[in-house]
């Protein structure tokens, strides 16, 4: 097979900056850990019954909960050498939060004449400079050589999903006046707890064709229309992820972590013990009222107990709640996914079972 000198000269510049990509893409795009995109070996992309898929949701399911995505997995990313090794990363967290929005223009069928390069480039270089024009720093990447083109921003902050959402769909609504027959995709998509949700492939090597990721070159008078090699790969780690402030005038909302607090114990000072579901007898936690209401103006707090086990026992601890002034995000049925959470009977794993395992027994009654 005749090697492509320019092709091999892009693929060593993409890799030997494997590392300093794969630690960008962990600070400023990666929104889970716990599963991610990958595309299979080409030789591995049909099976017996001749049906194909090109790519599976990772770590295989008996490894979720103890296989992560971490910068050395982003690095293969960046050395692959072929689409086996390619990946992707989910555009919304566990907790509904997204740091980046993205536009897949696509153009994967050549022989489709109603979807040309040309019509693809304009539309995509028109939503390139309306979010200038509001402030953004995008990326417009070639992302296939062939037509299809991505289009991201990245936030300072995760911002909530169904705000970014709302925003993709303004932002490419005038699709047809454009000249495209179908509304592109966008990331994220709509978020429901409990489903991991839409993933796209990183910049770099495609996963179908001998091609790296070209990035348009926005700057006035470029003697180039596109970047390649190390300095597409500089483009890219100049982009700058959008200030509060600008998302917030384009109605992009950052997402609160949640921090999920116990209630008895915590909040309730819980001194006369269990007495049922229902029953609270005891006064607040001393100036419990003020440290929720600070931590609310960062954080998303709720409140998950073992009387949430009943109707009754939530009814009781939010009526208890608005007696004493104490205002919560939520009181939470089902224990929730939360950044952090706070419990007066907690123990602390340090990674050493044995220490653990004396904690447990010294834990107070």
């Amino acid at each position: 097979m005749k090697i492509d000198p320019l092709f091999e000269q892009q693929a060593t510049e993409w890799r030997s900056r494997s590392i300093e990509l794969a630690h960008w893409v962990m600070l400023r795009l990666v929104n889970r850990t716990d599963v991610w995109g990958r595309y299979l070996k080409p030789q591995h992309r049909e099976n017996q019954a001749g049906e194909r898929n090109s790519a599976i949701t990772a770590p295989f399911r008996d490894e979720r909960g103890k296989v992560f995505l971490g910068v050395s997995s982003l690095e293969k990313h960046f050395k692959a050498r072929d689409g086996g090794g390619v990946l992707g990363i989910h555009s919304t967290g566990s907790d509904g939060s997204c740091r980046w929005l993205a536009i897949d223009i696509d153009r994967h069928d050549e022989e489709d004449l109603s979807v040309t390069a040309e019509g693809n480039f304009v539309a995509a270089q028109v939503w390139f400079r309306r979010l200038v024009e509001m402030g953004f720093d995008p990326l417009l990447i070639d992302s296939n050589g062939r037509g299809g083109f991505h289009l991201w921003i990245a936030f300072e902050q995760p911002i909530e999903n169904a705000t970014v959402c709302r925003f993709a769909d303004s932002l490419v609504a005038d699709f047809e006046r454009l000249g495209l027959d179908a509304r592109p995709e966008t990331f994220p998509g709509d978020f429901r707890y409990g489903h991991y949700g839409s993933w796209l492939r990183l910049p770099g090597l495609h996963h179908t064709h001998s091609f790296y990721s070209r990035l348009w070159n926005d700057e006035p008078q470029a003697d180039e229309p596109f970047l390649s090699g190390h300095a597409a790969i500089d483009r890219l780690l100049a982009m700058q992820p959008a200030p509060i402030v600008v998302c917030e005038r384009q109605g992009l909302v950052p997402k609160r972590r949640t921090v999920c607090v116990d209630f008895d114990g915590v909040i309730h000072s819980y001194l006369s013990g269990w007495q049922g579901e229902a029953v609270i007898a005891d006064p607040p936690i001393h100036r419990v009222d003020l440290a929720i209401s600070q931590l609310r103006k960062n954080f998303r707090v709720v409140v998950y107990s073992a009387r949430c086990r009943t109707p009754e026992g939530i009814q009781a601890i939010r009526a208890w709640l608005a007696r004493n002034n104490i205002e919560v995000d939520d009181v939470c049925e089902h224990k929730p996914p939360a950044f952090v959470y706070v419990d007066d009977r907690a123990v602390h794993f340090t990674g050493n079972w044995e220490d653990t395992i004396q904690q447990i027994h010294q834990f107070r009654k």
